[in-house]
């Protein structure tokens, strides 16, 4: 047995040693983020009543973790018009800058439920198109708190690409290496956490002229497969 946790060890740290010649000789992606968040969202939409929130405000997060996960750059943008509400909250890292896990375990399922809401609906990389963009595979889920339902939409792209939530839970001590099994030893590419949330639709939401502009956003941050084709 002891021999064995030998051997363990050895490879553990033989591994991490290798990982960091790896990263000492090959420098990190460019990033491709070349606005601040908060330029890039819209700031006035016609109508609108515009709140940004501290990040810590969000069902996601709290003083203590917003300070843990130490982002790049965050955003908790709040439109409200009539009885609409959206909710955009976008989380920015560059690259090499967090663990993917890490980065990615604070969604709905774990954060919203631990904060109160329950999960109604989820679903798993589904398509989604809206005002001529077609999306990268979202994840979905209805959630409801004090009797107020809201769909909630949400991607964690690593590199571009959306992470996979097949993993469930909170990140375990295989994480990295899953990930590396999946990326490869390229484990330093940029990430966004991007949360779409309302209490409409988006087949509702995509018949108001003014969500047009967000959605733009989120396709010059890379959210979007292609150009709207109408």
């Amino acid at each position: 047995m002891k021999k064995l946790l030998f051997i363990f060890a050895a490879a553990a740290l033989l591994g991490g040693l290798s990982l960091r010649v790896y990263f000492a000789l090959v420098p990190p992606p460019e990033p491709t983020l070349d606005d601040l968040l908060s330029h890039i969202v819209p700031e006035e939409l016609n109508g609108w009543k515009i709140i940004d929130q501290d990040m810590a405000e969000s069902p996601e997060s709290s003083e203590r973790i917003s300070d843990f996960l130490n982002f790049d750059d965050a955003l908790f943008r709040i439109f409200k018009k009539g009885d609409t509400f959206v909710g955009l909250y976008i989380a920015y890292w560059l690259p090499g800058k967090a663990s993917y896990r890490w980065a990615g375990a604070h969604t709905p399922d774990t954060c919203w439920v631990l904060n109160g809401w329950e999960r109604l609906e989820r679903e798993y990389a589904i398509p989604l198109s809206c005002n001529g963009y077609e999306f990268k595979p979202a994840e979905f889920g209805v959630y409801e708190k004090d009797g107020n339902p809201q769909n909630v939409y949400f991607w964690h792209l690593v590199g571009g690409t959306p992470f996979g939530y097949s993993q469930k839970g909170a990140p375990n001590i295989f994480g990295a290496l899953l990930d590396i099994k999946k990326y490869g030893l390229n484990l330093r590419q940029e990430q966004f956490f991007i949360r779409l949330s309302s209490n409409k639709t988006i087949q509702e939401l995509e018949s108001i002229p003014q969500f047009k502009e967000i959605t733009a956003a989120l396709n010059h941050i890379g959210l979007t497969i292609q150009e709207p084709t109408r």
